[in-house]
């Protein structure tokens, strides 16, 4: 574990030993989103506390405590008794902002076809993409989001500075439930920053074809 300042505040990085090679992972999330921070490893798990900025108006939390484990190539919170939800639809939605006109729609269905509208993101031309998921990416979203307890996040997040995009997750599961999730600033919980991490990089790892 290495602790220290930055110009984007404190920071904690820990350094995993993957047998042949190191690898670094920073859990801190700046000074935007939590005024200090501080960490201790215990039983395999990082205990992190934090004492986080709640709006604009920078009025802050009380001393917020996360037990977080290493899961899916990130540090996420733990969850001790997943529940296992049948997915049957997920559409993903980033809206852009001041600094980042970027905008994309996504959708997934359970039979794994899935869906790209996509606008000025700087990598295809605008336009609406097909591909079909493998079944290990498919169980590789499903899993992650029966793990980080989706049903019970909150239905909405915000950070305390203006100019943040916003993120917008639609689940449809089990009997046509339905969870709503509107995170501006896309910080909610460290397991939907993984989920979205995920969801982008499709954009990179399958073959889309043009609609």
């Amino acid at each position: 574990m290495v602790t220290g300042h930055t110009s984007e505040g404190n920071e904690t990085i820990y350094i995993l030993d993957k047998g042949d090679h190191f690898e670094s992972k920073n859990i801190s999330k700046g000074k935007l989103y939590e005024q200090c921070s501080f960490s201790s490893v215990k039983d395999n798990t990082i205990e992190y506390y934090s004492v986080k900025i709640l709006n604009r108006q920078g009025y802050l939390s009380n001393l917020i405590k996360e037990k977080l484990i290493y899961k899916y190539e990130g540090f996420i919170e733990e969850n001790t008794n997943p529940k296992r939800h049948n997915i049957l639809e997920m559409q993903f939605e980033t809206s852009g902002s001041y600094w980042n006109s970027y905008v994309l729609k996504m959708e997934i269905v359970s039979n794994r076809d899935i869906i790209w509208v996509t606008k000025d993101d700087g990598f295809l031309r605008s336009g609406v993409y097909t591909s079909k998921l493998s079944m290990e990416k498919f169980k590789e979203i499903v899993d992650l989001l029966n793990y980080i307890d989706f049903e019970n996040l909150k239905d909405e997040y915000e950070v305390g500075y203006s100019d943040a995009a916003t993120t917008r997750l639609k689940v449809t599961y089990d009997n046509l439930k339905v969870k709503n999730i509107s995170d501006n600033g896309g910080m909610g919980t460290r397991g939907l920053r993984k989920l979205y991490d995920i969801l982008i990089d499709l954009k990179l790892n399958q073959q889309w074809t043009k609609l």
